[in-house]
């Protein structure tokens, strides 16, 4: 029986991921189906020596058996080779006491590895991406509770895996802890003779450094050696920081990569040993969504529950190969499918000088000046709802125009399209506002701690269903009522620990079920309005995991719009997501910005990305010509050069590692076209320190060919053998501070 209190988990998330470097003549006779070219998945089920499964995906293998009522992980590789089973036969003894199992899962403070029993394994096609689909059932002999763990496979070197877990008993229980996928990564012998004499560890570990507002993408490299390394997010989503780490084996060059799609609070371990006597290195790890309270989730008799998905990557190659592949997974098996002849378009927001004192015919003049500058997207934002007085922050929940707009929305709708421009609407629909209406008449409805509002009041509940149900049918309404094509959500509300309430006799944390309903709706709606673009916003970059981007085609990358954080922010978080789904402004909004770089600058970090344009002028009669001409040239070099490479590039990052609170000279990134067709070399000087000149030596072109080389400062073009390209690179001369070029690449 699926949850009836809290909705189905993931529902409806489908993911797969493109092949990399892949084996097309390997041929499996346990392979559910024939892969598409360029990829491979397989899966060996067995009895013998030991009950197990061998995953395959593209060259990467995971091997797991059963094991004294455990199901443990024996090995990783990313070569596409099997180990022998010789190999294995007396190694698990050895490996008893250390955190082997495949996956964890505590059930009233009792943890069950050791208690498990085989029931059954079966795999099936999957379609729509094609893939494969493995699913091993358990079930405990301590306690009424069968696992169901699913793993996908789509033929590249990521690998998702989620449980499903089911109370078979006749009394309520509760997960108190729980990791969808954990164990071994790497058991490294001999790793001396494959370091520097100086190399103190041969794991390194990439994490995020913040969990805070305006510090997205923040990554710092760490050594691992003999210690655990516990990094938590906090916020009560998945924060300004992220659910995933980048671990390096630099004694075999192998990258492993763990993200958690989830956006309530979560916890990940890693542990790296090495013995310099016995010359020989492991590394562990374990991730999953965490709570102060003693029970996670509740689950009622007969009910079934769904975990949070895990992504893995495993394979060898430099920094970039692994970045380009979590690209390719997250393009082709995470984001919803764009709406087609609605993707990576220029959008413009009235928040730039009208807010708070918004009216009908000062949201016109924006979209007036939205249409002159090449947008074709127009979003309301916050600000058109609620009681008097106008103040956003205090009147979401009442999702009804405001006072100070007589006609509502509909006239506004309409001279957007008239402009030829498509329209969005802003919604905050998971908070309440401490003036709405809405906290009024439901204050049963406002989130609790202990039975004292979170977050001053301002979250509601959407663990209940009837919270739930209303949002959905709200976010609904508002669609239909305004025809919208474009639905932008937005969470502001940091809710901390989250809420919880006694059910069952079990203290339950709130957001478990929080994340189920909203999952669930969404995934719901975009199939009631396929037209509509669903854009993700949560305080600028609050909640940019791999569950929330699953249901919403953009996200705003940051509210911090001032260079050079703001550069930062784009170069780490184009680590994990592609840069046409991330959203960076350009205007007045943020007090500052316009003194902050030269305007060609400004417009470059708007333009590396998906551009929304807030503020341009407070009229179009004190619309500066010449910052109207600058506009337009880098909008239609956005649109005429720019998107047709960002669609489906290949990002490499120069600079990868950049300090966020400390200046650094350069913030360099390149997008490749995957046909080699052309090339873009984003060079940014973000502090007057060390060489004004920068030597950018791009990385995807094809070396046979002659490429022509344009500036675009100056528009003088110059042709350069493509293997002279990449012994010596171009010289970018930046004399100040926050200025940059783009260098556009394209075969004669």
């Amino acid at each position: 029986m699926k949850s009836q209190r809290c909705l189905s988990v993931l529902g409806g998330e489908i993911l797969q991921v493109l092949g990399f470097l892949l084996l097309a003549s390997f041929t499996l006779s346990t392979a559910a189906a024939g892969p598409p070219d360029g990829k491979y998945w397989a899966a060996e089920i067995h009895q013998q020596p030991l009950p197990g499964i061998r995953l395959t995906s593209g060259l990467t293998v995971c091997d797991e058996v059963m094991w004294k009522g455990r199901w443990v992980n024996r090995y990783w590789v990313s070569t596409g080779l099997i180990e022998p089973e010789f190999h294995y036969l007396s190694a698990l003894g050895h490996q008893e006491d250390l955190p082997i199992d495949g996956f964890q899962l505590a059930m009233e403070g009792q943890e069950l590895a050791g208690t498990w029993r085989w029931v059954k394994a079966e795999k099936s096609e999957v379609h729509n991406p094609e893939g494969l689909l493995v699913t091993l059932e358990l079930a405990s002999v301590a306690r009424p509770i069968t696992v169901k763990v699913h793993t996908l496979l789509y033929g590249g070197p990521v690998m998702v895996r989620w449980l499903e877990i089911t109370n078979t008993g006749s009394k309520p229980s509760a997960i108190t802890a729980v990791s969808p996928w954990s164990g071994p990564i790497w058991d490294t012998p001999n790793y001396l003779e494959r370091l520097p004499k100086d190399s103190a560890s041969p794991f390194e570990l990439v994490y995020a450094q913040y969990e805070t507002w305006g510090h997205e993408g923040a990554w710092t490299l760490e050594p691992v050696e003999n210690t655990t390394k516990t990094i938590s997010g906090t916020r009560g989503k998945s924060g300004w920081g992220h659910p995933t780490f980048f671990a390096h084996n630099k004694a075999t060059g192998e990258w492993f990569v763990a993200s958690l799609g989830w956006s309530g609070n979560w916890t990940y371990q890693v542990n790296g040993q090495q013995n310099s006597e016995a010359d020989r290195a492991t590394f562990v790890f374990r991730m999953g969504p965490s709570t102060v309270d003693p029970a996670l989730r509740v689950i009622e008799p007969g009910e079934i529950v769904e975990t949070p998905r895990t992504h893995i990557l495993c394979m060898r190659g430099d920094l970039d190969s692994v970045i380009q592949a979590m690209h390719q997974h997250v393009r082709h098996e995470v984001l919803p499918p764009p709406v087609p002849g609605r993707d990576m378009l220029v959008e413009a927001n009235h928040r730039g000088y009208i807010v708070n004192h918004e009216s009908e015919a000062g949201i016109d003049q924006e979209i007036d000046l939205a249409a002159d500058a090449g947008a074709e997207m127009f979003v309301i934002d916050a600000g058109w709802f609620g009681p008097e007085p106008n103040r956003w922050d205090v009147n979401v929940g009442d999702w009804h125009a405001g006072a100070w707009l007589p006609r509502d929305i509909t006239p506004i709708r309409e001279h957007a399209r008239q402009k030829g421009l498509l329209f969005g609407l802003w919604v905050e629909i998971e908070s309440v506002g401490s003036s709405s209406n809405l906290r009024r008449q439901h204050p049963d409805w406002v989130l609790t701690r202990d039975g004292n509002p979170v977050a001053g009041g301002r979250q509601l509940d959407v663990s209940s269903p009837a919270v739930a149900a209303w949002m959905e049918s709200e976010i609904g309404r508002i669609i239909k009522k305004y025809d919208l094509d474009l639905f932008r959500i937005d969470y502001n509300t940091t809710v901390e620990e989250g809420g919880n309430h006694l059910r069952d006799g079990f203290m339950e944390n709130t957001q478990w079920c929080h994340v189920e309903a909203l999952y669930a709706m969404f995934d719901r709606l975009r199939k009631q309005f396929p037209n509509v673009i669903f854009q993700n916003c949560a305080g600028g970059g609050g909640r940019l995991d791999l569950g929330i981007m699953g249901r919403f085609q953009n996200t705003e990358l940051s509210d911090w719009m001032r260079a050079p954080r703001g550069l930062k922010i784009a170069n780490g978080m184009t680590w994990i997501l592609p840069p046409e789904i991330l959203l960076r402004s350009f205007g007045t909004e943020t007090g500052g910005v316009p003194a902050d770089a030269d305007l060609v600058t400004q417009l470059r970090a708007t333009t590396m990305v998906l551009p929304i344009f807030r503020g341009l002028s407070p009229s179009l009669e004190e619309f500066n010509p010449l910052l109207r001409q600058e506009i337009l040239r880098q909008v239609n070099l956005y649109k005429q050069v720019i998107r047709p490479i960002l669609k489906d590039c290949r990002v490499y990052h120069h600079t990868p590692l950049t300090p966020m609170m400390e200046g650094t000279p350069w913030m360099v990134m390149e997008y490749a076209a995957p046909d080699c067709r052309a090339d873009l070399g984003w060079i940014f000087r973000t502090s007057e320190s060390g060489d004004p000149t920068y030597w950018f030596k791009p990385r995807g072109l094809d070396f046979s060919k002659i490429y022509q080389v344009t500036f675009s400062n100056t528009g003088r073009t110059v042709a350069i053998p493509g293997d002279r390209l990449l012994q010596t690179g171009v010289p970018v001369h930046l004399e100040g501070d926050l200025t940059s070029e783009l260098v556009i690449l394209r075969p004669q």
